[in-house]
């Protein structure tokens, strides 16, 4: 980066600039360093601590090298300019007129260009963000003012700054983005984007679901392997049984998802109004532990006997239901409406320490990964290793947990004709212990192993592309209308 003169700036920018880096530079030492950025940028809301490092170390890049720790007033002044050119170059492309100013339908026509959907509505928003004359147009001045810190003037990256940005007083300057996973008025998008990932990821990963569950359930009363398991099923009912209980697993997608993502965002304020917190403030790893549980529990509560459905399919042999809705009426004339809840108490204990482990251990493992990687945000691999690492983590912790469920939920199914009244939690605890040893309480693991990479990379890959394709989808639509 070519020094800039700083000899050459007018009285006003001068001022102006050390203004602004003397309210930067907390300890007065005439530098300002990570830590005095990440104060700045924790100040003004960024939730992610790893947010914030990724942020203040690309500021620092872009003003000095890859290796600087802190920015001199000639480095600040050298980012700032080289800065101002680049948000100059883009204000060019969004003053389409060349009158100085651009509006709503300028920035909807520049998105366009670029492959982005931007509806009308939503750009008169964004331009009110930094309209500070509510003129409903913007000047460069107030271009400048607002977008003088975005990380990236990618397109994307620069409307994913524009959307979740929030206001912090440096005189003209500046704005940083929050860490709103999802856009407001475009959760239905989310949604179906994610259903339609879960169907295909469940589906594709059925056969391995459905060996777990009858492994779980037989315990060691059938010395059943993964292959020979594998040659059984195929022989028993062919190989489109080994998706036996897919189609209810699929059912649940929309109900679950769709609960346990309004449950936890609800969750979340109400832990912040009780401790008088604001609701735009950072939510801590203890909120988020909290509210997870209690998605997780009620969301769990209202499809739980989708999941015992889901169990008997799965256990079911050749011929004994004739569908889900035959597999309905004979539970409940056979074993009554406590059929469809049975392992519902023991169900909801599994979702605390599944919820903490997995929390705590994806934070932990990303947090390592940016911390030993010079504070850079890490790479889409990266995550999804993360996610499904925790994931299997938190399943690990509480499988023995689970094991027992689906020993409650599949009561009767295979022991049809000389029926026995449910074992109680604890005897079937101490049962499997004495008669498996800790073995027993991890039968059907190796299966549940195989699903959860393809099963997270799967899910990943197909709610990219879903909702790419549902974004251009509505905003053709929009162009038709």
């Amino acid at each position: 980066m070519s020094k800039t003169d700083i000899s050459s700036l007018n009285e006003n920018d001068e001022a102006r600039l050390r203004d602004l880096f003397r309210k930067l530079d907390k300890n007065n030492d005439n530098q300002i360093d990570v830590d005095e950025l990440l104060q700045v940028l924790e100040q003004v809301g960024v939730p992610s601590p790893s947010k914030r490092s990724i942020i203040a170390r690309k500021i620092l890049e872009q003003g000095g090298s890859r290796h600087t720790k802190s920015l001199t007033f000639q480095q600040f002044v050298d980012y700032i300019f080289t800065q101002e050119h680049k948000l100059r170059l883009v204000f060019k492309g969004l003053d389409k007129s060349h009158h100085g100013r651009f509006d709503a339908s300028d920035l909807v026509h520049y998105f366009e260009k670029l492959g982005l959907s931007l509806d009308i509505d939503e750009a008169k928003k964004l331009v009110q963000k930094m309209d500070s004359d509510k003129s409903l147009e913007i000047t460069w001045d107030e271009w400048r003012a607002f977008m003088l810190f975005t990380p990236s003037l990618e397109a994307h990256d620069m409307l994913q700054y524009w959307r979740h940005a929030s206001h912090l007083d440096l005189g003209e300057i500046n704005l940083f983005p929050d860490d709103t996973g999802i856009e407001q008025g475009k959760w239905w998008m989310n949604l179906v984007a994610g259903a339609f990932a879960g169907a295909i990821s469940r589906t594709v990963t059925a056969p391995f679901d459905r060996l777990k569950i009858i492994m779980q359930y037989l315990g060691s009363r059938s010395k059943i392997s993964v292959f020979g398991g594998y040659r059984y099923l195929i022989k028993e009912g062919g190989v489109l049984s080994l998706w036996r209980g897919n189609g209810m697993n699929v059912i649940k997608i929309v109900p679950e998802t769709a609960l346990r993502f309004a449950c936890y965002e609800e969750s979340k304020k109400f832990l912040k109004t009780i401790q008088g917190k604001d609701l735009n403030s950072e939510t801590t790893i203890p909120e988020r532990f909290l509210s997870g549980s209690i998605a997780g529990f009620l969301s769990q509560t209202v499809i739980y006997p989708l999941d015992v459905l889901k169990v008997r399919l799965c256990l079911q042999r050749t011929g004994e239901y004739a569908n889900w809705f035959d597999a309905v009426k004979r539970i409940y004339r056979t074993e009554g409406r406590g059929a469809f809840w049975r392992g519902y108490l023991l169900n909801q204990i599994g979702i605390i320490p599944y919820a903490g482990f997995d929390l705590a251990c994806y934070e932990s493992l990303k947090r390592l990964w940016i911390q030993t990687h010079d504070n850079r945000e890490p790479p889409t691999l990266i995550v999804l290793s993360c996610g499904a690492t925790s994931s299997f983590t938190g399943q690990l912790v509480t499988y023995p947990i689970a094991l027992i469920r689906t020993r409650l939920q599949g009561h009767a199914v295979l022991l049809k004709r000389d029926a026995k009244e449910v074992v109680p939690v604890g005897q079937m605890f101490r049962e499997v212990w004495k008669n498996e040893g800790i073995v027993g309480f991890y039968r059907g693991l190796v299966p549940n192993v195989f699903k959860v990479v393809p099963a997270v990379s799967i899910s990943y890959l197909v709610y990219e592309t879903a909702m790419k394709v549902i974004s251009r989808n509505v905003h053709s639509n929009k162009n038709v209308a």
